[in-house]
């Protein structure tokens, strides 16, 4: 046997396990996302998440407004099962059992500060601590087996709490002011509100009764659903509003790098001489979901178990990378934007609207004008522009590379230079 190739064999051997472990390893990172604790004054809430997920959240008691309990990020230091108590200026100490406040479990997260059970349960909920943050015993019990030292706790005071859960319901809540540090108003709420992009789908008069009455807990107030867009799930709700289902569409065009435009007057949106009926929530635009083929073409399908409608619309991609969002059927076939494709490859193309004339190479092409802009057919992009295509029906995308044919540049240069 050739030793060089056995020794190939052993490499591309290594090689290959080696990656596979790497890989392994990197996707069980991307799986295990470490958790972190949030803990919520105004609520007397304590967050655990894994990631960005929410985990679970725990009821507690906070310190008083005398000792109250400092805001800032920390993390636990350390872990203690049947902690001593040592009572502040005494010269004694309270072994665990049932007269010892700290309860069975100590998360320390700073010095004299951490979280603990307790042995006066019924203060759960209340402002009355000397700083450290209380737990129902069962509670914190179950939290000091979800986490490790190290794990990051950040103490916040927001008396504005907006959620989203697992399901798509949507909550507000507003928070007593249990250190008279934060006033609420109706521009702070509708601030919360649009940063969790759910501007506008909550009456003024529901949310000045929020602000009048201090529920002092989570109150549902709309339902949303998630959107995926060619496999990608995207920042921006579905709302239920009035039993249909609508679409934040200039965030959706947005991303297929596509325009849309509302016409507030009539209250429509358009795209390339299609219109269809749209409605304003706060700042963005909504359309039906029954509407989106209408301005996008493609398919939908939705998927109940995960509350999300996945839409696979047309694209076109270059180099792999995402092109444009408007491309359109014609008689025959395909179209896309003849200036989008130009300025991708940094080809020359001149544009004469009030001609109509599209000169592409100092040659006159065809075109379809749709919307003011001229398209010219995939079939021709090869000829055109040396661009190879590909559709994929499946995933309605158009893959485009570059170039379709090799050129020889050679032929440009005098016999005496160098081709570098």
């Amino acid at each position: 046997m050739d030793k060089k190739w056995a020794w190939k064999q052993i490499l591309w051997v290594f090689f290959y396990f080696f990656l596979n472990g790497l890989l392994s390893h990197t996707q069980a990172m991307v799986q295990e996302a470490p958790p972190q604790i949030i803990v919520n004054l105004p609520s007397r809430t304590l967050e655990l998440y894994q990631g960005d997920m929410l985990v679970k959240e725990y009821r507690i008691a906070i310190g008083k407004a005398s000792t109250p309990t400092p805001e800032g990020e920390y993390s636990i230091i350390e872990k203690e099962v049947d902690p001593c108590w040592y009572p502040p200026g005494k010269d004694y100490v309270v072994p665990s059992g049932p007269s010892n406040p700290l309860g069975y479990r100590w998360l320390g997260i700073a010095p004299l500060y951490g979280i603990h059970g307790t042995n006066e349960p019924w203060s759960i909920g209340s402002a009355v601590s000397n700083g450290c943050i209380r737990m129902q015993e069962e509670d914190v019990e179950d939290l000091f087996e979800r986490v490790d030292c190290d794990t990051p706790v950040k103490i916040e005071y927001e008396r504005v709490k907006v959620r989203v859960d697992s399901n798509g319901k949507v909550s507000i809540g507003i928070y007593p002011d249990v250190y008279g540090r934060q006033r609420v108003t109706m521009a702070s709420v509708k601030q919360t509100l649009a940063a969790a992009g759910l501007g506008g789908l909550a009456e003024d008069s529901f949310l000045q009764s929020l602000i009048r009455e201090i529920p002092d807990r989570q109150v549902e107030f709309a339902q949303v659903h998630y959107l995926k867009v060619n496999g990608m799930l995207r920042a921006k709700y579905i709302v239920s509003w009035k039993g249909k289902k609508q679409i934040p569409v200039m965030a959706l065009a947005d991303s297929l790098g596509t325009a849309v435009d509302w016409n507030e007057a009539n209250q429509t949106v358009s795209r390339h001489r299609q219109t269809v009926p749209g409605i304003k929530h706060g700042n963005s635009v909504y359309i039906d979901v029954e509407n989106l083929p209408v301005l996008f073409g493609g398919r939908e399908a939705w998927n109940g178990k995960q509350n999300c409608l996945e839409l696979t619309l047309p694209v076109a991609r270059f180099e792999g990378k995402l092109l444009s969002g408007d491309i359109h059927r014609i008689e025959s076939g395909w179209a896309i934007p003849a200036l989008t494709v130009a300025t991708a490859l940094g080809e020359r193309v001149n544009w004469q609207p009030d001609l109509s004339e599209l000169l592409i190479h100092g040659k006159p092409v065809p075109f379809t004008a749709i919307g003011g802009q001229p398209y010219v057919a995939v079939k021709d992009l090869g000829e055109l522009f040396n661009l190879a295509t590909l559709w994929d029906d499946q995933t309605q995308t158009l893959e485009l590379s570059y170039p379709l044919y090799t050129i020889d540049y050679s032929m440009y240069l005098d016999p005496g230079d160098e081709f570098l």
